[in-house]
């Protein structure tokens, strides 16, 4: 008997102690967890005799650590030796889209959903890995299966827009951000998204009605502030688009579309000095190839009488421009009129020639024609070339005449003002082939 009671005493201080032990390794293992300290926590593991448990925690350390491959690798053996640990699975899912192995990842999803068919978080999950491998098509059937009454519907209706907006189905993707921001006002990345979807359709009033939505609750938002000034720019409202650009300015916004928009706002209001600042400094740091930038400086500085300066300027856009054939008009006259101003009348001759080549209507080879005859006349001349072009000047005055008379509502002024030209035009061309002995038919039709 008392034999027995020893034996009973000494088996209760064993289990005691194997207790105590066990309570002891796991009060130092969830010290090191709890400071954070996962080298460590994995160091003291592999003193310990393994178990699951263990193997669980030194992978989550691995985890922790940013040590996915290792992680990977633990995870991947535990899951052979315990497939139904959904905790386990769904650990290694996480493991696998952190290291960018998404195939595995879904693949891993697929099991936990074949587990649990009801957890909505593993579709969604699903769903996310198949957009993050640009399978879009596929990510967007995933998420359309899922109940969105069941699920955040901001969430869900944000993922479906841009899965329609990876697909070019802009007018799908902006149905659903539309539905993403109603369902939750403060998400500003789907409102934002709205805005510039507008505005690369060219829905500039759509575009500034949902901006000034967005901003009468939130006027601090700068991404916002810039789409709202670029709705007014876009719209040809440049009075509120520069006080909107100049906004985004005093908050720090000093963006190249913020000041090219801005100089851009104040050379269409012709107000040139303030322009050029602006034009200048994105012409000068990243903006030096852009067409819209280029044309406002090179117009600027002529406006400003800096004709040196806009020559190079009008020189860049011909090079970028061809083929096209209005724009190339545009700009050989723009450079033509800064020679001209310049005194670099053979080179401004030269220009007027090209762009007269290039104008794809009579009312701008009326101009031309006109500048053309005026150089010959006055700087160079040479009268019977300065006739041939007055003699197409006129031409394009009788045109012009025309079109005005066909109209029904042509301005009576202005029909008269075209007769007196052509009147006053017909005296001048007959005085200079009387004064300077010049027979029209004389062969200057190549010049």
């Amino acid at each position: 008997m008392t034999k027995s009671i020893s034996l009973i005493w000494i088996i209760l201080f064993l289990s005691g102690a194997v207790f105590l032990q066990a309570q002891t390794q796991d009060s130092v293992l969830t010290d090191y967890l709890r400071k954070a300290q996962y080298q460590q926590a994995i160091e003291y593991i592999d003193t310990q005799e393994s178990s699951r448990y263990l193997l669980y925690q030194k992978a989550l350390c691995y985890k922790w650590l940013n040590n996915y491959s290792k992680a990977i690798e633990i995870l991947e053996t535990a899951h052979e030796n315990y497939p139904d640990d959904i905790s386990l699975l769904l650990d290694l899912a996480q493991c696998y889209e952190a290291n960018l192995q998404y195939s595995k990842s879904i693949n891993s999803y697929n099991h936990l959903i074949a587990a649990d068919s009801a957890n909505l978080y593993f579709r969604v999950r699903k769903a996310d890995l198949l957009y993050r491998a640009e399978k879009y098509a596929t990510a967007l059937e995933n998420y359309l299966q899922i109940d969105t009454a069941k699920y955040s519907h901001a969430y869900l209706e944000k993922s479906i827009a841009l899965c329609y907006e990876k697909l070019n189905s802009i007018d799908s993707a902006k149905v659903h951000y539309q539905a993403a921001w109603e369902a939750d006002a403060r998400d500003v990345f789907s409102i934002l998204s709205l805005v510039k979807l507008c505005l690369n359709q060219m829905d500039y009033l759509q575009a500034l009605q949902y901006s000034e939505t967005f901003l009468a609750t939130d006027t601090t938002n700068a991404q916002m502030n810039v789409l709202n000034a670029l709705s007014y720019y876009n719209l040809g409202k440049y009075k509120e688009a520069v006080r909107r650009f100049e906004k985004c300015l005093a908050v720090g916004d000093s963006s190249i579309i913020v000041k090219r928009s801005l100089g851009i706002s104040h050379f269409f209001l012709q107000n040139d000095t303030a322009a050029h600042p602006y034009l200048q400094q994105v012409y000068e740091q990243a903006d030096s190839t852009n067409k819209h930038t280029l044309y406002a400086l090179a117009s600027v500085k002529f406006n400003l009488q800096q004709y040196s300066e806009s020559i190079p300027l009008y020189q860049k856009l011909i090079e970028r421009e061809l083929p096209n054939q209005t724009a190339l008009c545009t700009y050989y006259t723009g450079l033509s009129k800064a020679c001209e101003k310049d005194s670099l009348y053979e080179d401004a001759l030269r220009y007027y020639i090209e762009a007269l080549r290039h104008a794809p209507s009579n009312r701008l080879k009326m101009e031309l024609n006109f500048n053309i005859a005026s150089l010959f006349d006055f700087q160079f001349k040479d009268y019977t070339k300065a006739v041939f072009y007055y003699t197409q000047y006129q031409a394009n005055l009788y045109n012009y005449q025309d079109v005005l008379q066909e109209e029904k509502d042509s301005d009576p002024e202005e029909l008269k003002s075209i007769e007196v030209k052509i009147n006053e035009l017909t005296k001048y061309i007959q005085k200079l082939k009387t004064e300077h002995k010049i027979n029209y038919e004389d062969r200057i039709w190549q010049h």
